[in-house]
């Protein structure tokens, strides 16, 4: 049994003890007694103080976690007392106020009160009963649902049982009422999620019974449409709890457990009511994986630790702007700079710390790689922050490596604060030593011994002392430190920045995220290595043209042992077994420890004949070491399944990596153990990381519990070959971390400006036309790779069927008309994508530049107008006559082009395209203006489109602390989180949330000022904003910074031949459909798939036998092209001005896109056009009852999400009266300006949105 199913049983049983204990109490009187009452409530409170020591001894320490027990606590009291009642009609009436379930019994009972008087006030007036029944409810209902929070009862989950209590006490009552007289008012309760859903499960459940009708045996054609009966409910309930904005599984559990307890009570009443009942197998159960309850630090103490460094600071900064500020000593100068880092530039962290103090303190570093400013160069009037770049040493990650140590680098905002200390240390002449975590701890602490009469630092200097207490090694292993826990959100509650939690993790170190390296940010911003005389001088070297055909991907399982030209006896397959169904397990374990014997003697004989091959004797050696470790588990009485699971962990990852390793095994050193080790764990983990994203199932422990099999079979090994096996340093640690190597590369705009003339040049330079061509695809898929993010073989196995642009073809004139192209990444038979999150869309036309995107949209029309005898899905798009430049080609291209920008050893390969539009599009959609024109080559304006486009225009209103953008880069890179790509590619993190914090006052006193600075100020000195302050400290030649804003190089105009651009373009494919059946069958591949989506809903819209078809591959349609052509004329000969649809990409809040898809499902399946206007039928079944299959106004609502604002929707005859012949549903599109009807007009736009979502489709 559960945890959760004792703890309940356990509550259940003090309830009915507590319960006895009242009916002791009243002990057989009848009538009400305010003295028995107040025993009563005196029981039931002692009760409360129990069941919260009860909850203690649980571990259960949070009102969330309490909260369902107390729940069923008061719903099984509840019930017991109902019971009581029922049982005699002169039971005492127990009455307990605290008790929230009589409280919404009372609050029911007045507001079915209110409805009656309703009744008897308007009686006749039936619509104006029924309104006003619906306004008491709906004003009960908000009621219950403030009563409830205040009652600390917050999330949807928790107050669902309340709310279904509420509403069957209002249907209890309401049948009472209307069962007393035959004359009584039928009281329309307003529809109820709980209560729809109710009459539903009655109404599938009747259904059920008509398919059951006269049979009594289980037959299994009955019982699968039994299964389809109620899978076809669950979807719809699904997609109902949707549009009722319960968008998470969590708000929909109560519900769905609601629908099945009803099948359940309708089943009960079936075969209690039949002599023979059909036997129903079903008992549909959904199953809900709970995550276990973790016990987390609550909102409010961390809000609490938040206001409290809020109020540090301002105290800090008042210290720091008085004449009481001391900086006589070097500790003291440290002090403040410390804290100044901790508390201005968000830097907590005790590694970071020691490291940007070391960093200040080295001698032999150059100073133009330490040192930066922020924005470019020509920003004058603006505060320029300074920017320290620093590394430090990190176990498992980083982004260099010098010895056998990793190291992170990292920027932070070196602020005024700790630039004057600083400055005030160098003139002191003091000889410093190198900083150390308690020489950091102990400055500190200096400063706030000195201040805590003034502050209340008692927490920290109380946790400072205790750290102090540590021992040297001790405080190695620290990082963040607990007297500055969540320092953060002092910066994230002050109003004056806008710092977001995500860049407040980063600031807590709590990201995992890496800077370039102080020579890769020279390489990529700073320093042109090879000046632009010096690239003229060098000769182009051109490579051979290297091309080859495409082929389909196979990929098989177990390459890894494949690859070992040795046998390994130890996998081999048991010889001679038994059958399995004659063997009890007693023999099976014999037979499997007889076989490793079998196989240890061999291995022995073999090992003896091995020779010099030290590859095949460390295989060998491996195997029956192995196999000693599993006699020694064998002994240890561990079981054969265990000892099966614990092989299957690490053995053949061990024996492969082992056969890598160049050295003999038994001259193995602990160095040689230790990278054996992690080069195993590493492969367990990439593997287990893989199959997360690509599965649903979960592997997160893999690595780990492959570690403590590994310590113990070392262990093992230790004991056995004393001398032999080493220790390994490793093991020390508790978990595993697998080491990350981040190949931090970014490649700015005017980087990948040479790196366009220098390829445009090569093409130039080439002999022959085809060369040229495969160079010019090159060049796009470049482009593409920089500005969209794509891998290497995402790009070049990109073929036609995933390039989503049905307005290309369908404009007059789509090269310098707007047109919407997308790409739709997903597998295809020439590649697999990384993970099932690498399967995306990505918007051409709001990343692209406008050069960029012509030549793309042109080299496409070039695709769509080539006769191809492949299908889309097969039609590479940069193959040339059926070859593709191959992947080697590429990347020695690629290789050769920044050897000559950059010179040799530069580390930039294809895959560092990918690391630069992850930047860029994190600065633009999440950077200021000053870093969107400092580090970028987008302007202002197109980066507020981008944003627009993207992102919509309410986020906007909110841009600066929206999360969702973080969501948004995830999804266009292809990763499950922005955890993930914050520690592969997002490298200016650091940049973004100096961005957001730098812009605050740091104020000296005059005094101090002018004792330092030698200066004559008489006012209250701004170190951020005094100009000569920041020229004295920033000496020409020391700090670094970008000149100027950097232009795209244009990309030249593609020499592909065009055809007129109009409807004809595409009538060879239509041709193609129209005859397809004269033709071959794969001919109909031919034919996009979005142009068959949208044949088959155009005839479907205008066609009346084809508007109950369904969508299918190889559906059958007459003229098909004549009812598109006939949308598109309407469109195109109608005097409108031109009417844009909301892009769909923008509504990117999940709910307005669910909206959204709603409603043009709707209009796929239901919408007729006739007369300029959509028409939509309302069906009722059998029984004269509305169908619950789509709803009207969901499909209004999320089409005007979707219309421009100038257009208005208009619609008739809705809600649709029932008893009324005429039940159509007539909609219209009007233009706002004209008052003209559009809706033919509009219709062709909306078919070519609906057809760029297969799914609405299939």
């Amino acid at each position: 049994m559960a945890k959760s199913e004792v703890i309940a049983t356990q509550i259940r049983e003090l309830v009915e003890s507590i319960f006895q204990e009242m009916l002791k109490v009243i002990a057989g009187r009848k009538a009400s007694s305010p003295g028995i009452d107040r025993q009563i409530e005196s029981v039931w409170l002692d009760f409360q103080v129990d069941l919260k020591d009860f909850f203690k001894q649980n571990h259960l320490t949070t009102a969330p976690l309490r909260a369902p027990y107390l729940q069923q606590s008061e719903a099984y009291f509840f019930q017991l007392k109902e019971d009581y009642l029922s049982a005699s009609k002169q039971a005492y009436p127990i009455k307990i106020p605290s008790l929230i379930y009589d409280e919404i019994n009372q609050r029911v009972d007045t507001t079915f009160q209110q409805m009656l008087q309703v009744i008897s006030q308007h009686q006749g007036n039936l619509v104006e009963i029924d309104s006003q029944i619906e306004q008491i409810w709906a004003s009960f209902q908000e009621e219950l649902q403030q009563f409830l929070k205040d009652k600390k009862i917050a999330t949807v989950a928790l107050r669902a049982p309340y709310l279904q209590w509420a509403e069957d006490c209002l249907v209890k009552r309401k049948e009472a009422y209307e069962n007393a007289s035959e004359q009584a008012y039928l009281i329309k309760i307003p529809a109820t999620v709980y209560h729809q859903i109710t009459l539903q499960v009655r109404y599938i459940f009747q259904n059920i019974e008509t398919v059951i009708e006269g049979q009594t045996e289980s037959k299994p054609e009955i019982d699968d449409q039994i299964v389809r009966i109620w899978g076809n409910f669950s979807k719809g309930l699904d997609a109902f709890l949707k549009n009722k904005n319960f968008t998470t599984r969590t708000q929909r559990k109560p519900y769905i457990k609601h629908s099945e307890a009803c099948f359940v009570a309708c089943l009960e009443q079936y075969q209690k009511q039949e002599k023979e009942p059909y036997p129903i197998k079903l008992r549909p159960t959904t199953l809900f994986s709970d995550p276990p309850p973790r016990q987390l630090l609550s909102s409010e103490a961390r809000l609490r630790l938040g206001q409290q460094h809020f109020h540090i600071v301002r105290g800090l900064k008042a210290y720091w702007r008085s004449d009481a500020l001391q900086l006589k000593t070097a500790q003291q100068c440290w002090g403040n700079l410390y804290l100044s880092l901790i508390y201005c530039s968000g830097c907590s962290d005790l590694t970071q710390l020691v490291a940007i103090g070391n960093r200040l303190l080295e001698n032999g570093c150059e100073p133009q790689l330490a040192y930066s400013t922020l924005y470019r160069n020509d920003y004058k009037k603006t505060i320029n922050p300074l920017i320290l770049t620093y590394r430090m040493q990190h176990r498992y990650y980083g982004n260099e490596i010098e010895g056998k140590t990793m190291y992170q680098w990292r920027h932070v905002w070196f602020n005024p604060y700790a630039q004057m200390c600083l400055y005030v240390i160098e003139q002191q002449g003091v000889v410093l030593q190198p900083q150390c975590p308690r020489a950091v701890l102990e400055a500190i602490l200096s400063i706030f011994e000195d201040l805590k009469k003034q502050l209340k630092l008692s927490e920290q200097i109380t946790a400072l002392k205790k750290l102090l207490r540590c021992q040297d090694q001790e405080l190695l292993k620290i990082t963040a430190l607990k007297p500055f826990q969540h320092v953060n959100l002092a910066l994230e509650i002050n109003s004056d920045l806008s710092l977001d939690m995500c860049l407040s993790e980063v600031l807590r170190n709590h990201l995992k995220t890496v800077s370039l390296t102080a020579t890769d940010q020279g390489i990529s911003w700073f320093n042109p290595l090879i000046s632009a005389d010096d690239r003229s001088k060098q000769q182009h070297e051109l490579l051979p043209l290297e091309t080859e055909t495409a082929k389909a991907v196979a990929i098989t399982a177990h390459q890894q042992l494949k690859e070992i030209p040795f046998e390994l006896e130890f996998f081999e397959k048991e010889r001679g077994r038994i059958e399995q169904d004659q063997q009890n397990q007693r023999q099976r374990h014999q037979q499997q420890f007889q076989q490793w014997r079998n196989i240890r003697t061999r291995l022995q004989e073999k090992n003896v004949l091995a020779g010099d091959n030290y590859k095949e004797k460390n295989l060998i050696e491996a195997q029956l070491r192995i196999l000693a470790w599993i006699f020694h588990l064998q002994r240890r009485n561990v079981k054969l399944s265990s000892i099966k699971r614990y092989l299957n962990s690490f053995a053949k990852d061990y024996f492969f990596h082992l056969y890598l390793y160049d050295d003999d095994l038994q001259q193995m050193n602990a160095e040689d153990y230790e990278q054996l080790y992690v080069s195993i764990l590493n492969g367990i983990d990439e593997r287990a990381e893989a199959q997360r994203e690509s599965t649903e199932s979960r592997n997160q422990g893999r690595a780990k519990f492959a570690l403590d099999r590994l310590k113990d079979f070392h262990a093992f090994c230790q004991e056995k070959y004393k001398g032999v096996v080493p220790i390994v340093d490793s093991f020390k640690y508790p978990d595993f971390q697998r080491i990350q190597f981040c190949q931090a590369k970014l490649i700015s705009p005017r980087l990948f400006n040479q790196f366009k003339q220098r390829l445009i040049k090569k093409i130039e330079t080439l002999s022959t036309e085809k060369e040229k061509v495969h160079l010019r695809l090159l060049l796009l898929m470049y482009v593409l790779a920089y500005r969209l993010g794509c891998r290497l073989n995402e790009i070049r196995c990109l073929t036609l069927g995933e390039i989503i642009c049905p307005q290309l073809l369908w404009r007059d004139d789509p090269l310098h008309a707007e047109v919407a192209i997308r790409i739709s990444l997903k597998n295809n038979v020439y590649r697999r994508l990384k993970s099932q999150n690498a399967q995306r869309q990505l918007d051409l036309n709001a990343v692209l530049l406008d050069d960029e995107l012509r030549a793309v949209k042109c080299y496409l029309l070039h695709c769509l107008q080539q006769p191809n005898l492949k299908e889309a899905n097969r039609q590479l798009v940069f193959e040339i006559g059926g070859e593709i430049l191959s992947e080697t080609y590429i990347t020695q291209m690629t290789r050769l082009l920044f050897d000559e920008i950059i010179g040799p050893a530069h580390g930039f390969t294809f895959h560092s395209f990918r690391h630069s539009a992850a930047n860029h599009l994190a600065i633009v959609w999440l950077g200021s203006k000053k870093m969107v024109m400092t580090y970028t080559d987008y302007t202002w304006q197109q980066a507020n489109s981008m944003r627009k486009h993207l992102l919509g225009e309410a986020a906007m209103k909110h841009e600066v602390v929206v999360q969702h953008k973080w969501r948004l880069l995830a999804d266009w890179m292809g990763h499950s989180s922005i955890e993930q790509t914050a520690s592969h590619y997002l490298h200016s993190l650091d940049l973004l949330a100096i961005d957001r914090i730098y812009d605050t006052p740091c104020e000296v006193h005059p005094s101090i000022f002018n004792r330092y600075f030698n200066r004559k100020a008489t006012e209250v000195v701004d170190l951020n904003r005094d100009r000569k302050y920041l020229q004295e400290f920033k000496p020409d030649g020391k700090v670094l910074g970008i000149d100027q804003k950097v232009q795209s190089y244009p990309i030249p105009k593609m020499q592909f031949e065009l055809k007129p651009l109009s409807y004809k373009v595409v009538y060879q494919y239509l041709n193609t459909y129209q005859n397809v059946e004269n033709q071959a069958s794969d001919t109909a591949d031919h034919l996009h798939i979005w142009v068959k989506h949208a044949l088959w809903l155009a005839a479907k819209w205008q066609v009346r036998r084809f508007q109950q078809s369904d969508w299918k591959l190889d559906c059958e349609l007459s003229n098909p092209d004549n009812n598109l052509r006939k949308l598109y004329d309407l469109q195109v000969n109608s005097q409108v001005k031109p009417k844009i649809l909301q892009q769909f990409t923008a509504f990117k809040d999940h709910f307005k896109e669910q909206k959204v898809l709603s409603a043009l499902m709707v209009l796929i399946e239901h919408g007729k056009l006739r007369r300029n206007k959509f028409s939509f039928q309302c069906r009722l079944d059998a029984e004269k009852k509305p169908k619950m299959d789509w709803d009207m106004q969901t499909f209004i609502e999320g089409m005007r999400l979707l219309l421009p604002e100038d257009v208005q929707l208009k619609y008739e005859n809705y809600p649709v009266d029932h008893t009324k012949k005429s039940r159509e549903i007539q909609v219209c599109f009007m233009d706002q300006q004209s008052q003209q009807n559009i809706t033919s007009f509009l219709a062709f736009d909306l078919l070519l949105v609906a057809v760029q979502h297969p799914s609405l489709c299939e």
